[in-house]
């Protein structure tokens, strides 16, 4: 990557955090690439990127490709940051499923609450079938309310029964 797009990708506010921490000419080129940067909030057309390349360019190459160097183990930093803090995120939300006790209850729940649905509804319609006022439960709509309670039971693909399985 460019030095032009390494300070772009990085923006101008850690370019300038880096210039504060340095108080030599590397944190100097810094401080001015950060504020030209920040000229063009980030987003710059190709006329300004020439401005920023000829400022770029008005600076010594052995500066820049330090700062290059700086700002691109910064960039390294962060994402390692991010990934351990998904990687914990996950540790900790696997391992509260792994010691809840309401967890294990809750699909079981669903599945009884969904067989309760199913019988209430089938007989409501048909209930009102009898009375000549619709008619009757849809086997599609029965089967909608009644998947969760087929899902846990394990009737989660018709395949599963077949002797050669989902390869067919």
């Amino acid at each position: 990557m460019s030095i032009l797009g390494t300070l772009l990708s990085v923006g101008p506010s850690v370019i300038r955090l880096f210039s504060q921490s340095r108080n030599d000419n590397v944190g100097k080129s810094a401080g001015i690439l950060a504020d030209a940067i920040e000229a063009f909030q980030n987003n710059p057309t190709s006329n300004e990127r020439l401005l920023l390349q000829s400022t770029i360019d008005s600076l010594d190459p052995n500066e820049l490709s330090e700062l290059k160097v700086e700002l691109e183990k910064l960039e390294v930093e962060k994402k390692k940051l991010v990934l351990e803090h998904d990687e914990t995120m996950h540790t900790q939300q696997q391992e509260t499923i792994r010691t809840s006790q309401d967890i294990k209850g809750v699909r079981p729940a669903i599945a009884s609450r969904h067989s309760w649905f199913t019988i209430v509804y089938i007989f409501v319609f048909e209930l009102a079938a009898i009375f000549e006022k619709g008619s009757g439960s849809n086997w599609e709509i029965t089967v909608l309310i009644a998947s969760p309670t087929l899902a846990w039971f394990g009737f989660r693909t018709w395949d599963k029964f077949s002797k050669q399985g989902a390869s067919v």
